[in-house]
């Protein structure tokens, strides 16, 4: 296991790398992996009494990875999916939900592309409703699309 203080040097290394690589070739934006985990961890502890199965270093190996695989598809996901998914300043934003978000998306509207009588059915589904705080508020389904 890392300790603390190796854990906070590579992570301030890996979002120094990334945020400096963001800002030359138009990448997402990056996050405070750090604050998202640590805020996570701790709302898991108090939920749960203590008893939690993620750690730290889970969580930032998780978000890390989430984060690599966004970069590398980041050409691949349409500009609809990016603006829907990638909200850096929602309350505790993370990669690993970006991350299913833009897949999604992604796949949703190649399922349309390929499906066109489906689409036509419902070309706004499925529509997520957020709160101002980030949360999902509802969300309406697709009916037809065969999911």
């Amino acid at each position: 296991m890392l300790t603390k203080a190796r854990m906070a040097v590579a992570a301030a290394i890996i979002l120094s790398a990334a945020s400096a690589s963001a800002a030359k070739d138009g990448s997402p934006p990056t996050i405070d992996i750090q604050k998202t985990c640590r805020e996570n961890v701790n709302a898991l502890g108090t939920l749960l009494g203590g008893e939690i199965r993620q750690n730290m270093d889970v969580c930032l190996m998780d978000e890390q990875g989430a984060r690599d695989q966004i970069v590398k598809d980041w050409d691949s996901y349409p500009a609809i999916a990016k603006a829907r998914c990638v909200q850096p300043k929602e309350y505790l934003p993370g990669y690993v939900e970006w991350h299913t978000c833009l897949d999604l998306t992604r796949d949703v509207l190649k399922l349309r592309k390929e499906n066109p009588s489906s689409a036509a059915a419902s070309p706004e589904c499925p529509v997520v409703k957020y709160t101002e705080d980030g949360s999902i508020d509802y969300v309406i389904n697709c009916r037809g699309l065969g999911l």
